[in-house]
Formats: C-alpha cells, sequence, structure tokens
C-alpha cells in the first residue's frame, strides 16, 4: 500500500508548539502505541469529522463531558445554564487558569473568537451547533445564541462531535497552521519532529497542562494502519497495545491468541445512497431501485458470515438503544430477489444497469461491499468497487460528486437529531445531494423542538420515512471494536450512548 511519508516540519508550528519542559507530574506509562484505521486529512478539529477524534482529544479539551452512564460533566466549561425553554440560549462559565499549549491563557473571547470563525466558514462545528451569534459576558463567561432549537447542543459541545474543542487565539487567526499541528489546552501537544502524516502521529506531555494528573503516557503514538489484520497483529507482536476499529470477523482469533476485546452495539454496516435525485446515477432517482437493492441482499447469511458473531441482519438505520429503533422495521427489506427483479422492472430497468461503488477497508467495509455486489450481480446490476484505501481519500470522494452510493459504518445509537446534521441531512458529507425533503424536514423540525427525554415518537418517524424511502442499503449491525493487549492496557466500559473510548481513559497497566 502507497503511503504518503511527508514529515511535518512547519517551522512556525515547531517554534510554537513544540514542548518545552516535561509536564509537573511523571506520567506512570511509557510509550503507548495505537493503531488506528485511519489517517485524518487535516489536524484542525473544526473538520467535525467524528471518526478522527482520537486525532483530537489529545490535545484538546471539550467544554463539556459527555460520560459511559450518559452524564455531562464539567470540561473546559464549569457550569452552564439554558437561557429559557426553548433550547435557543445557553450560557457557559469557563474554567479559570486554563493555559494553551502555547502558554496563552483560556478566555471568554478565545472561545467566541474560534466559534466565530466557524460560523463565518460554516464548517461542520456550526452546522452542528446553529450558532447565530456569540456574546462575551465577562471574561470567562460565553452566551451561545443559537438560530433554531438545539436539544443537544451539550452533546455537540463534547469532545465526540467537536463543536466544544477550542484551540489557541493565535489559531482562530490563523487557521491554516492546524493543519499539521495541535494548540489546544489538552493533556498532550503534537510533537511534529516526531510525526509523519499520514503514518504516525505522536504527542507528548502538555507542560501548561491544568490538570496533569490525567496524563498518563510520556508518550502517545497513533499508527495509521488500514489493514485490519495488520493491525491486530501489531497488538499481538507488541508493536501497539490497541487497535481500533477492529473488524468483527477477526475478532475470535484475537481473543484465542490471548487478546480481549471490548466494544458495543453501536455501528450499522452497509451503504449509503449519495444520490438520491439521480444526477449520477439516474436509476437512483426512482425509490423502487432503490428498494429492489435492498430486497436483493441475503443479510441473514452477510450478519453470519461476516459479523463474526456480533452482528445482527438490519433493515434501518437504527438499533435498540437509539431514540428512533422500531422492531417493527428491523426486517423491512427481507431477501426476495423475485421482488427486487420486479421492481427493477417496473422502475424501467428489467435488464438491470451498472454504477460505480466508493469503498474502503475500514471496519470491512470492502469485504462487505464486494459480497453485496455478488447479490445485485444476480439481479442483472453491475456495481464497480472503487476502494480508497485512505480515509481521507474516502471522505474526499463521498463528496466529489463522482459517486452516487459509498459503503458507511454509520453510529445506530446516536441521538436522532446528531445524526440528521452529521450524516441525514441535505448537504451533509454523508448525504451530499442538497435536494431538499419538505416531509422529512417537518419531522426533523418537530424533533428539534422536543424534550430529549420524550422524543422518542419523533425519532422513530424519521427512521420510517428513511427506512421506507430506501435511503440506505443497511446490511448487519456491529460492534464499535477495541482490541488491546490487557496486561499492558486497561480499557473503561464503553456503553451505547458512549461507545467511543476517551483514549484519555485507556491507561497503563500497574
Amino acid at each position: 500500500m502507497t503511503r504518503v511519508q511527508t514529515v511535518i516540519l512547519l517551522v512556525s508550528a515547531s517554534l510554537l508548539l513544540s514542548p518545552a519542559a516535561t509536564a509537573a507530574v511523571t506520567p506512570p506509562g511509557g510509550t503507548f502505541t495505537f493503531a488506528v484505521g485511519n489517517a485524518p486529512a487535516s489536524l484542525d478539529p473544526s473538520s467535525g469529522e467524528a471518526s478522527n477524534e482520537y486525532y483530537f482529544t489529545p490535545a484538546y479539551d471539550s467544554l463539556i463531558n459527555y460520560g459511559y452512564d450518559g452524564k455531562y460533566t464539567p470540561g473546559l466549561a464549569t457550569s452552564w445554564k439554558w437561557v429559557g425553554s426553548n433550547y435557543k440560549t445557553l450560557d457557559l462559565t469557563l474554567r479559570p487558569n486554563v493555559k494553551f499549549s502555547d502558554g496563552s491563557p483560556l478566555t471568554a473571547q478565545v472561545v467566541k473568537s474560534w466559534l466565530d470563525l466557524q460560523m463565518k466558514n460554516k464548517s461542520p462545528v456550526f452546522v452542528n451547533l446553529g450558532t447565530k451569534s456569540v456574546e462575551v459576558r465577562g471574561p470567562l463567561s460565553v452566551r451561545l445564541n443559537l438560530a433554531s432549537s438545539n436539544p443537544l447542543t451539550l452533546l455537540f459541545l463534547s469532545r465526540t462531535w467537536l463543536s466544544g474543542v477550542i484551540p489557541c487565539a493565535k489559531a482562530a487567526a490563523t487557521p491554516a497552521m492546524l493543519k499539521a499541528a495541535t494548540c489546544g489546552t489538552g493533556p498532550y501537544v503534537l510533537d511534529p519532529k516526531q510525526t509523519v502524516t499520514g503514518d504516525t502521529y505522536t504527542y507528548v506531555p502538555n507542560p501548561n497542562y491544568w490538570n496533569p494528573s490525567r496524563i498518563q503516557w510520556k508518550k502517545l503514538v497513533l499508527k495509521v494502519v488500514t489493514n485490519n489484520q495488520a493491525a491486530i497483529d501489531a497488538v499481538r507482536a507488541g508493536q501497539a497495545q490497541a487497535a481500533w476499529p477492529a473488524q468483527a470477523s477477526l475478532i475470535p482469533t484475537a481473543v484465542a491468541a490471548g487478546l480481549k476485546s471490548a466494544g458495543v452495539p453501536q455501528n450499522i454496516i452497509g451503504l449509503d445512497f449519495l444520490d438520491k435525485s439521480g444526477k449520477i446515477v439516474p436509476a437512483f432517482k426512482d425509490v423502487r431501485v432503490r428498494q429492489a437493492l435492498n430486497y436483493a441482499v441475503d443479510r441473514k447469511a452477510l450478519a453470519a458470515a461476516l459479523g463474526g458473531g456480533q452482528g445482527d441482519p438490519v433493515s434501518t438505520q437504527f438499533l435498540p438503544g437509539g431514540e428512533g429503533y422500531d422492531a417493527a422495521l428491523s426486517n423491512y427489506y427481507p431477501y426476495d430477489v423475485a421482488k427486487a427483479k420486479q421492481l427493477l422492472a417496473d422502475a424501467g430497468y428489467p435488464q438491470g444497469f451498472e454504477f460505480t461503488v466508493l469503498s474502503t477497508p475500514i471496519a470491512g467495509i470492502d469485504t462487505m461491499i464486494q459480497a453485496v455486489a455478488g447479490y445485485w450481480q444476480a439481479i442483472g446490476v453491475k456495481a464497480k468497487i472503487d476502494t480508497k484505501p485512505q480515509a481521507a481519500d474516502f471522505f474526499a470522494g463521498l463528496t466529489s460528486g463522482k459517486y452516487g452510493i459509498a459503503g458507511a459504518g454509520l453510529g445506530a445509537t446516536n441521538p436522532t437529531l446528531l445524526a440528521w446534521n452529521c450524516c441525514f441531512r441535505p448537504g451533509a458529507v454523508w448525504n451530499p445531494d442538497k435536494t431538499a425533503v419538505p416531509a422529512l424536514q417537518a419531522i426533523v423540525d418537530k424533533l428539534a423542538a422536543t424534550d430529549p427525554t420524550r422524543a422518542n415518537p419523533v425519532a422513530m418517524q424519521v427512521n420510517a420515512y428513511m427506512t421506507k424511502n430506501a435511503w440506505f442499503v443497511p446490511v448487519y449491525s456491529g460492534k464499535l471494536n477495541y482490541i488491546y493487549d490487557a496486561k499492558k492496557l486497561s480499557l473503561p466500559t464503553p456503553s451505547t450512548v458512549q461507545p467511543v473510548i476517551d483514549i484519555l481513559d485507556m491507561k497503563p497497566v500497574k
């Protein structure tokens, strides 16, 4: 596999961000090497891509923490309060005496400058929050005014969704510096001299960190390993202590070899129609075609073969534990070749058609697509698979306008509004087709004004619309799997509400 081996030697970043001293407390662990299945296109957290979270968390605290128990706790913000009852105005009080890795202080003005930049750029973190304006109400007091109701604001301000990740003032003034460097309030800072972009990212303790007891390792190394088997082999050989995401079908062998696994059902492995208006693949405009491609797939067989004993066949993008889950829709598309062929004929494609699928090896998506393509071949539909080994190339492909469908491994227990912002909304990365969908938008608007504790019935309507209109070809559910060496590393237990383990909670075994 060819990989760009460009050494990050940005002079300005080195002078500004390289560690000048060691942390006040000596970390108990030495070097922690984590094999990660994707590399980020940039180290700028405003990209908003949750799958790159592990590259941001070491260097950036979030405004609010969201725990494995589903509770919010203080982060850079020590307290917060909604103003009124419409989820449109939020006051935050910032933690005092916090410094960025360049030594500058965290202030309300820094928070405002960063969020104002995101509004100007219309970045993903801005889209998630929907900020209308940010007010400085004191040196450590900020008010967020939202354009519309967003009851999930606190979640977006946590680490996984990156809206609450605040870089230093210099980064807000010169955001290009964050492409290959960090400048945050987190426990670590990227070391450019030990980093090779696209391959190895090395983090060392931040001497200015406000809570040095949080620093557990003398060095954190994120090693990009796109091949699932190679990642697990690296853990077995002691070249890494953990790997993520681990392909489900490979886990039984890894466990038999003495490694441990952790994970909860969270993902739907399947395919995502990027072009439901038919601009790239005209056939996809007809819902009957999209439904036919669903009926043509034997999900039970694929779940058994590819799920590693963990996955279940699914027909929707929602799993038990998610607010939009509806058991009545779980087998909405049973395997029915005759029905698939009839739907194609009714839509005017009795001989089938051809198209290209965007694929990636992450989480075994390429293996799944190869199997699905075989089923489609049986109904006359020919799928050419274009696999992008590098995650950056895959994500670029999603919005390139070249593909009408792509492999996907999307979270299926996330709150529905969150899934809407990141993945389902017209114009989102996973739904680049900007065609408005008034019927669905009306349901989402209702959901946005609903108390999260009462959201299930409305969220189920979102599920029903997307399932019946075949926005996806879901195949099987999967766990967000980690493989690790329990002799060297301890991991907390993830949960359905917080399936992504914080890298800062991965600690050395004492």
